[in-house]
């Protein structure tokens, strides 16, 4: 009886494995994933020593979520990812978001006073009984960590408070924490000198979106362009701009060391991304010359358990460099990429193209990769549509991705609704972003496999999605209904 039990579990888990076949053809090149198993939130982004280190929610043990640790990765170019082995596991405790900290001055007293020190402050999941913050602390550039024997830096006794994020703010000098109490749609600030002894500062909230829980927060102060002038911004991950979805809001005003002002009326909304998979981004910390920029977990809780890739689920967006920009709107959050993947030469170019239906890019050969830049300038149209289609001719049953502009309504889109498998209900639908009036009609679209990044209006438009295709792939210009000016297409290889 042993033994045909034990052939039985054999042969299931054959089926399993059988059942769960690789998909390396839907693995991003240049956006993070990890070798195998689930990933979400980003954490304890850092550059140090020439290496930027991202952390991030992973359960080490399986390809749902679960078990949930830090897992580890480093690059000298935000495109090329190492993987690291688990940097903080699970004890009795779940390792939810946080931040890390570089403690140049060892003003915490922590670990070896000769070597640099870095601090992780995150959220100790309780299930279904208490969050706190605890404390960790490495000295080997955050491949091992110590936890603080005195843990929680940071507790209020309640059942969800969570993900705390780190700034030195220089003028009050101290370093001020940011963190949710998710159901209150409350934002608190807390100051400190030497990491581990927190007092609170302030609260903020509830204001703009509260139809969903607050979580990740960060506070960033930017540069406003053409000026001298910088101003403060509050992110947060909540609802997006599609009903009982995820995405992210950001609130414009000022920090005096103490208190978050909005400067917008409480009830304005601004969302930093139209795109069903753009979530829980967060600034890295301790970079060159304080620049700003950030990347978010590229999948969305409404379908996180189902994307269909196997030995990975879950990846990174593209690092974005912050700032704000001066728009008929009033100011808002331009997003460029970082590197600049447009630096180079182009590996294809084309000017005052006059376009009228559609149009197949042939004979280049890179599109194929699917990892690929393409920038288009508008000169004018009389079209209803426009834009860039994915996918194959095929007149019946097609299988499509349409990224582009709709004259009628104003607004930029990607169309998901023919773009390959299906994941779950509400997959198949057109995500899509109001043109800001005033700025030019210009697009920058990152294909990289199963993700597509829009950049619209010099970054002050975001729109982030997967797709995941079924076919072999053309690339073509379209215009429906009219005529279309091109004044520039620009194509970059990215290799």
């Amino acid at each position: 009886m042993k033994i045909k039990s034990t052939l039985f579990i054999l042969t299931l888990l054959a089926f399993s494995t059988l059942a769960q076949q690789s998909t390396e053809q839907w693995r991003p090149a240049i956006h993070f994933t990890p070798k195998k198993n689930w990933t979400n939130d980003p954490n304890g982004l850092i550059y140090i020593n020439g290496n930027y280190h991202l952390f991030f929610q992973h359960n080490p043990k399986g390809n749902e979520w679960g078990n949930m640790s830090w897992g580890h990765a480093k690059s000298k170019d935000l495109l090329h990812w190492e993987e690291l082995p688990v940097a903080i596991p699970h004890g009795k405790e779940y390792i939810f978001s946080g931040c890390v900290v570089y403690d140049k001055d060892h003003v915490s007293g922590l670990g070896d006073p000769k070597k640099p020190l870095l601090i992780a402050i995150y959220t100790a999941d309780y299930p279904n009984t208490l969050q706190e913050q605890h404390l960790a602390f490495s000295n080997d550039e955050g491949l091992t960590w110590t936890k603080y024997d005195q843990n929680p830096v940071l507790s209020i006794n309640l059942k969800d408070f969570r993900d705390p994020n780190i700034i030195y703010h220089e003028a009050s000098k101290q370093f001020v924490m940011t963190v949710v109490k998710p159901w209150e749609y409350t934002a608190q600030f807390y100051g400190s000198t030497d990491l581990i002894h927190w007092k609170l500062l302030s609260e903020f909230g509830p204001q703009g979106d509260v139809d969903m829980i607050w979580e990740c927060p960060s506070l960033l102060e930017l540069p406003v362009e053409n000026s001298k002038e910088t101003k403060w911004v509050l992110a947060l991950s909540s609802q997006g701009p599609y009903k009982k979805t995820v995405g992210m809001q950001y609130f414009v005003g000022n920090f005096d060391g103490k208190t978050f002002t909005n400067d917008a009326p409480k009830e304005q909304v601004n969302y930093v991304d139209y795109g069903r998979d753009f979530y829980a981004a967060i600034p890295f910390y301790n970079t060159v010359n304080k620049e700003a920029f950030w990347l978010g977990w590229m999948l969305s809780w409404s379908y996180g358990k189902e994307q269909p890739t196997f030995p990975w689920k879950g990846q990174m967006s593209l690092a974005r460099t912050l700032s704000l920009k001066h728009t008929s709107q009033g100011l808002k959050l331009k997003q460029v990429l970082k590197p600049d993947l447009t630096k180079q030469k182009p590996s294809y170019e084309a000017k005052n193209l006059v376009l009228k239906g559609s149009k197949t890019l042939s004979g280049i050969k890179f599109l194929q990769s699917k990892t690929y830049v393409i920038e288009l300038k508008v000169d004018a149209t009389n079209a209803k549509q426009w834009g860039i289609e994915l996918g194959d001719e095929a007149k019946e049953n097609p299988e499509l991705t349409r990224i582009g502009f709709d004259e009628k309504s104003q607004d930029w889109f990607i169309d998901r609704r023919l773009s390959g498998v299906v994941p779950a209900p509400g997959f198949d639908m057109i995500q899509s972003a109001p043109f800001i009036p005033g700025e030019d009609k210009v697009m920058q679209l990152v294909v990289d496999r199963s993700t597509v990044e829009l950049l619209a209006q010099d970054g002050v438009v975001a729109i982030s999605s997967l797709r995941f295709p079924k076919k072999k792939e053309s690339v073509r210009l379209v215009s429906i209904g009219g005529e279309l000016r091109i004044k520039e297409l620009r194509i970059w290889e990215v290799k």
